[in-house]
């Protein structure tokens, strides 16, 4: 992906290029996720104001993130800033490290009075209400057990937009239902796991988040570690803009966004906290489009973005172009919401086809990484299967061989030369073709040894 300051809508704002700065600082060379952080914290300021009308449905203004990137690389020291920003304008957060899914949705609990009488109160769960949740635990999503199955079910209705049905959390207890909406943004982050199979990919919490990764090489470790110790005992220098800056612009949006709302419905300030969440909710979707339009300019604009999205889906293989496709989508969701969300940084309620270039730009390159981190670290139906076939005919052919002794090396050697032809007579192949799926599927199944010119293999204890 291109470095931030190269994206247009860096060039443009301050604030925006200002929020890097601070970011940037707090978490060493990942700019990217600190861009996310800047959109992730202005949509769960929007939820309550912003409604995104689409056809007889609707967008909320939430941008939920899953940072997929090697450990101890400044995931949490980036959740420090963020949570930092998010308690100095008044949203409350939480973290969410491991627990059951009544930790997520909530339960009931039995209380005893003073002259020990119980009562059994409703406890609210981390998906609850409005809020930013820092979900440590990705890994269970990637990974999914009997257990953790139900958690991602959860997270994704938690994900569905605010106001639909769909965004309902039901959980059926001993002691009764419950029954609760979410406002909650979702921020996740895990260490890349290996094993990542083609059924996690295709369950909707993907499709409802952004999704970044990134793998560390120990060169870029080193780089971030010497920036650190470079700053040892030194001030942090005066930027241009100031955290206060930073803090100030939110508040006053939320500001604005809620005087919108109150004009447009013709609410009073009192009225409007005095409403439930349902009756705010009703008017919000009842003048979602007075508050919020599209210039003509948008349509074309969105048509080529969606023309640019599935052009990357080009030479891809049926298996992974099948489930590439199935985030195609989400980048139509998010293209609406980023540009939604660059409006509102310009002081604009009318979005057009600028700001759904500078949305486009940031999700093409985020798009382009997704796939390359599918195609490179994760098995993908077909590719599953041809990788276990593949394993079956290289063991039939090391089986179809002379084991060796190798003195101090040890047994159960085999000619690499015999090995490539008993896989050469049994899949009738050539020996250049022989040698070529050996490279592809069979080297990290084999150790080799030499005795002399002769080029021995022995299977490894873990292939």
């Amino acid at each position: 992906m291109k470095r931030v300051e190269q994206y247009e809508i860096v060039k443009k704002n301050p604030i925006f290029r200002g929020y890097l700065e601070h970011f940037g600082n707090t978490s060493i060379d990942n700019d990217i996720p600190g861009m996310l952080s800047f959109f992730f914290i202005q949509g769960q300021l929007a939820v309550p104001y912003i409604r995104i009308p689409w056809g007889a449905s609707h967008l909320d203004p939430r941008v939920h993130t899953f940072w997929i990137q090697s450990s101890r690389t400044g995931k949490s020291i980036a959740w420090e800033f963020i949570g930092d920003i998010l308690k100095d304008i008044d949203i409350p957060t939480d973290l969410y490290t491991t627990g059951t899914d009544a930790g997520l949705i909530g339960g009931f609990e039995e209380l005893k009075d003073g002259d020990g009488n119980i009562e059994t109160i409703e406890k609210e769960g981390f998906l609850n209400g409005r809020k930013a949740l820092n979900f440590d635990e990705g890994s269970i999503i990637l990974n999914p057990n009997k257990h953790s199955q139900e958690t991602v079910l959860y997270l994704q209705s938690a994900c569905n937009p605010v106001g639909s049905n769909n965004n309902i959390l039901v959980k059926h207890t001993k002691a009764g239902r419950i029954e609760t909406e979410s406002l909650v943004s979702l921020w996740i982050t895990t260490y890349p796991p290996s094993g990542v199979k083609e059924y996690v990919l295709t369950k909707g919490i993907f499709q409802r988040v952004l999704l970044y990764w990134s793998n560390w090489s120990m060169d870029r470790r080193m780089n971030v570690s010497m920036r650190r110790a470079d700053s040892a005992f030194k001030k942090t220098p005066k930027m241009k803009v100031s955290y206060e800056d930073i803090t100030g612009y939110f508040k006053e949006l939320e500001r604005k966004m809620r005087n919108k709302v109150l004009e447009v419905t013709e609410t009073k300030f009192v009225e409007w906290d005095n409403m439930s969440r349902e009756e705010q909710e009703e008017l919000l979707q009842e003048s979602m489009t007075d508050i919020l339009s599209a210039d003509e300019s948008f349509y074309p604009a969105m048509y080529t973005a969606i023309e640019d999205y599935y052009a990357l889906l080009t030479g891809l293989g049926p298996g992974i172009g099948d489930v590439v496709a199935s985030f195609i989508p989400a980048m139509e969701n998010y293209t609406v919401i980023l540009s939604t969300h660059i409006a509102l940084m310009e002081d604009t309620w009318v979005v057009n086809d600028e700001h759904v270039d500078m949305a486009k730009e940031i999700l093409y390159d985020l798009f382009n990484n997704l796939i390359e981190w599918l195609e490179g670290e994760v098995e993908i139906g077909a590719k599953i299967a041809e990788k276990a076939n593949q394993k079956a005919r290289w063991l039939a052919a090391h089986d179809a061989s002379n084991p060796f002794d190798l003195g101090g090396r040890g047994d159960n050697w085999r000619k690499r030369s015999d090995v490539m032809a008993a896989y050469m007579n049994q899949n009738q192949v050539t020996r250049g073709t022989a040698y070529n799926h050996f490279n592809k599927w069979a080297n990290n199944m084999f150790d080799q040894g030499k005795d002399g010119k002769v080029v021995f293999l022995r299977l490894r204890d873990d292939a």
